[in-house]
């Protein structure tokens, strides 16, 4: 059974310039974390796609705390108990490649981003690796790039939450901003 650590809940805004997630105050992170770091000491190791999961929750919220070392640590232990399981390795994956795109290793970001567009099995985890793959590319400047990534998040979530359709096209419109102000 997943333990309920609260992170489901979480919801942060996107920075409109940066593309980053805006954390107002960290102590519900703190909380949250806590909770997670319970649930993998009362997780046994052969629970593996739970493993994965509360892993790749810690990930994300020590990539959010600054803290990219151990977010590093977590990602690699969340891609490593994901075992053959496409969804679990595509999530894992792009977590992955987040932390990789915050230390600024956008060499390795962009190929751990490469894999999870093509091992994305729904469309839903495909438009998750084309967000997050557009926000990398965005970070180097390559708002062209950027652009196809992001106009592919807007397709493939168009039918999808509303909330999630918002980022992308936030996404989308920063990504042509960035274009228009190098034509200039």
């Amino acid at each position: 059974m997943d333990a309920d650590t609260g992170f489901e809940e979480l919801r942060l805004d996107i920075d409109p310039v940066t593309l980053r997630e805006v954390v107002p105050d960290p102590a519900p992170l703190y909380e949250i974390l806590a909770a997670i770091e319970q649930a993998l000491e009362d997780t046994a190791d052969h629970e593996r796609a739970e493993r994965s999961r509360l892993y790749g929750q810690r990930c994300v919220l020590l990539r959010l705390l600054g803290d990219l070392d151990e977010a590093l640590v977590a990602a690699r232990l969340s891609l490593r108990y994901s075992g053959d399981d496409p969804a679990l390795v595509t999530l894992a994956g792009i977590r992955l490649a987040q932390v990789h795109q915050w230390r600024r290793e956008y060499a390795v970001a962009d190929g751990i981003y490469t894999q999870a567009l093509e091992g994305a099995e729904t469309a839903g985890y495909r438009s998750f690796a084309y967000q997050h793959a557009g926000a990398s590319r965005y970070e180097q400047g390559d708002a062209d790039t950027a652009i196809r990534y992001f106009e592919s998040a807007v397709r493939l979530r168009s039918a999808g939450p509303a909330d999630l359709l918002a980022v992308a096209e936030i996404a989308l419109e920063a990504a042509r901003k960035l274009k228009s102000d190098i034509n200039l």
